[in-house]
């Protein structure tokens, strides 16, 4: 995924949970925003990391991956520790939104990889 195709996905998500919160007054949908943006930098690093490894050897590939690996899950549980600890309410809305900011950028790179024939 690019960055262009990056910036339009969370622009419209975030648009979307912006009205969501406008119509129902609901400030818990913030949860599933900063879920969002979460899963996205995570799984764009994904993507960054294995850029980088693919003309690397075995070994120097599986070492960027493992430090690739416990930096995001580093990552994310920082968010998780820090909302828990400030809006224990939004952690549902948090894990949904992490959930959907991973699966729905996947999504989008498989079907680019099978419309350009290389999937």
């Amino acid at each position: 995924m690019n960055s262009r195709s990056v910036i339009i996905l969370l622009g419209s998500f975030s648009a979307a949970i912006f009205i969501g919160i406008s119509l129902t007054n609901q400030y818990t949908l913030l949860g599933i925003l900063i879920g969002f943006t979460a899963g996205l930098v995570n799984i764009q690093w994904l993507f960054r990391d294995a850029k980088k490894a693919l003309d690397q050897e075995l070994y120097v590939a599986l070492k960027i991956y493992y430090k690739s690996l416990f930096s995001r899950l580093g990552m994310i549980t920082l968010v998780v520790a820090t909302i828990g600890r400030f809006r224990p309410e939004w952690l549902f809305y948090l894990a949904l939104g992490i959930a959907v900011g991973v699966i729905i950028p996947l999504i989008l790179a498989i079907r680019q990889q099978l419309m350009r024939g290389r999937g």
